[in-house]
């Protein structure tokens, strides 16, 4: 499906900004963009090296502190918060590839030591500040619905998260808090972070343009988000290992999906 004209987007930055509107099909070209830069690249190796520590402190933790186990959901759901983040620099690597048709660490590297990073920077700040913020949320809404009972452990609290009317609060009103959370972050990782790089562009600006890219694609970036979220859930299972091949293709996938949304 080919783009429909672009429509100018109203916004200060320099140079000029358009917003376009992709369909179904730009959107399997990017995830076809996406692998092959993964191919190309062999970006699950540094993911894996990353991951494994944290899968295994994880599950350290809850084995030595069953009453950790209320927020393992949470903390791993909302590592897909921090996704747009730790995926950056496979987004500069299929820049970079974009420009030269080869990809090499050193030129990806290169994006990074210019004032641009500085607009980066303030958006990896956001994220961590929205899963900070997210798993706070998280923990609030336990100890005000299951967790008022008292802390369950082990089988006993999956139990109670399926059988009582807590554990259902407590799953529903998780789950809607967590989509909005979702929302925000789905807009900040498919269009500002990848702008940041491309652009010159300030913090506000980069945000200004991510929100505007949503509110006139808004079907578009709900199936985006859509196919985001069921990935990340998939690779989050086999404790989180999965994800090392996950985040690296996502990652890649949204530099030429950015590059369908923004012109």
């Amino acid at each position: 499906m080919s783009l429909a004209p672009a429509a100018p987007l109203p916004t200060a930055a320099k140079p000029s900004l358009t917003i376009r509107h992709p369909g179904l099909g730009d959107m399997r070209e990017a995830l076809r963009l996406g692998i092959a830069d993964w191919r190309a690249c062999h970006t699950e190796v540094p993911m894996l090296a990353l991951l494994a520590p944290v899968a295994a402190i994880m599950l350290a933790a809850v084995v030595t502190a069953p009453s950790l186990m209320p927020f393992v959901f949470p903390i791993c759901a909302g590592f897909a918060l921090l996704g747009p983040m730790a995926t950056i620099w496979f987004a500069a690597l299929s820049r970079v590839r974009e420009e030269g048709g080869h990809a090499t660490a050193e030129e990806a590297a290169k994006i990074f030591d210019t004032h641009r990073r500085i607009t980066i920077q303030n958006l990896g700040l956001t994220a961590i500040g929205l899963y900070l913020l997210w798993v706070a949320v998280a923990a609030y809404i336990y100890f005000n619905t299951l967790g008022a009972n008292g802390p369950a452990h082990g089988l006993d609290f999956f139990a109670s998260v399926v059988t009582t009317r807590a554990g259902w609060e407590m799953t529903c009103t998780g789950c809607a808090a967590g989509a909005v959370f979702a929302v925000v972050m789905l807009g900040i990782g498919l269009v500002s972070f990848p702008l940041a790089l491309d652009r010159d562009v300030s913090t506000g600006q980069a945000l200004a343009t991510a929100f505007i890219a949503m509110a006139r694609n808004p079907a578009v970036v709900f199936i985006w988000g859509t196919l985001v979220a069921s990935l990340l859930f998939l690779g989050s299972l086999p404790a989180l290992l999965g994800l090392a091949l996950v985040m690296p293709i996502l990652g890649h996938s949204t530099w030429h999906m950015y590059r369908r949304l923004v012109g």
